[in-house]
């Protein structure tokens, strides 16, 4: 029976294409990378930080997974990353290890990737899927990683192989550009696989603090006006910042490759009670053909965030009258809220070409909309390889 690609272990199944083993198989290195160069189309576009000056350093990443077999049930993991927008410079992004309970359920102990997404256990390693990156209309929203526990269970549903994975630990450290915190993290994930079709849903839950610059300065802004006013707006400043927040994460994916035609759709929503952040979903349809080495891919994105409403509920009747900046409190914030809102369109045409059987070259051609009709184009080429 066709083994499932897409499990926590594709990782590694993905990696070991050209593994060499050392020591009598007790230690294992693998390895994979990304050579990736791009420029938008016009020196008035920007997007993933690109520009119209050629850059090779935005995307580009190598790294090395070593695996260390301590005996018939016990490994060790660990993976070691530089990457090219921070110089190259090695982070240790996975190291833990992995129990064999049975057969069927392992645990892993340690720090290891947050399965948000499809593609979260090897994201990396872009060899492993036809883009040159994944679409960041979804996968935006990422963590490095989490300390903690993972509980894997693989068993057959009828002809289905299934992998069904619980979570929990937390997370502390910078995400997205700002200083992080998730406490509680807890989450389920279950994916199914029956021959040529995969099916996947997931739901994470945490406590989150997020110190992002905007809210924590707006948050104090509002705090200093309530205390000149001899008003205590503490409460409204707490709803303003992420700050120990019920944060959710939902997503749901289905993968279809049948007689070479390639089929990929995932939807996520995301939201912070009590806070600034909007309510987000976002999607991606990708569709695709394999022509021998040649694959040539079409995908369509869309993420949208509503304004977080909600923190205007509590602004006090006291504070109506208060000015902020010479506009009435409410009305600021109104403001404030509305700019959270966003809607973003993305269109991505990729080639792929297998010309080694470790190595793909790829060429894609991204449009973003944002919801102003502003239009940002970004051509980029590279070269993905495992060893």
């Amino acid at each position: 029976m066709k083994k499932q690609i897409w499990r926590c272990t594709a990782c590694s199944l993905a990696l070991g294409l050209a593994a060499q083993t050392v020591n009598a198989a007790d230690i294992q290195f693998r390895g994979f990378a990304s050579f990736v160069g791009g420029s938008t189309l016009s020196s008035d576009d920007t997007l993933y930080d690109y520009d119209d000056t050629l850059n090779f350093r935005h995307e580009s990443l190598m790294a090395l997974q070593v695996d260390a077999k301590l005996d018939e049930k016990l490994k060790a993991t660990m993976q070691i990353i530089g990457r090219g927008e921070n110089s190259y410079d090695p982070v240790i992004e996975w190291a833990y290890l992995t129990y064999d309970i049975s057969e069927q359920l392992q645990v892993s102990a340690g720090r290891i990737r947050i399965p948000f997404y499809r593609y979260s256990d090897f994201i990396d390693v872009r060899y492993a899927y036809n883009w040159i990156n994944v679409p960041q209309t979804v996968y935006g929203l990422e963590f490095p990683g989490y300390d903690g526990l993972s509980f894997v269970y693989n068993n057959q549903l009828g002809s289905w192989d299934s992998t069904l994975q619980v979570i929990y630990g937390q997370f502390e450290g910078e995400a997205m550009g700002y200083e992080a915190n998730l406490e509680n993290l807890s989450g389920i994930n279950w994916t199914v696989t029956r021959d040529w079709l995969t099916l996947r849903a997931g739901y994470m839950r945490a406590k989150a603090t997020i110190l992002i610059t905007e809210y924590e300065q707006l948050a104090s802004g509002v705090e200093l006006v309530g205390g000149l006013n001899a008003l205590d707006l503490s409460v409204l400043g707490s709803d303003i910042r992420l700050d120990g927040d019920d944060g959710d994460f939902l997503g749901l994916a289905v993968g279809i490759d049948r007689n070479n035609f390639l089929f990929d759709v995932e939807y996520i929503q995301y939201k912070v009670s009590d806070s600034l952040l909007a309510d987000t979903d976002a999607y991606y349809v990708s569709a695709g053909y394999r022509f021998g080495k040649w694959i040539p891919l079409l995908t369509y994105s869309k993420s949208k965030s509503d304004a977080p409403r909600e923190v205007l509920n509590g602004i006090p009747s006291a504070a109506a009258d208060i000015l902020m900046n010479g506009v009435p409190l409410p009305l600021y914030l109104a403001g404030a809220a509305s700019q959270a809102e966003d809607e973003t369109t993305l269109i991505d045409l990729t080639l792929r070409y297998d010309f080694h059987h470790s190595a793909a070259f790829k060429i894609a051609l991204t449009e973003e909309e944002d919801k102003a009709g502003e239009k940002n184009r970004l051509l980029r080429f590279g070269v993905d390889l495992v060893f």
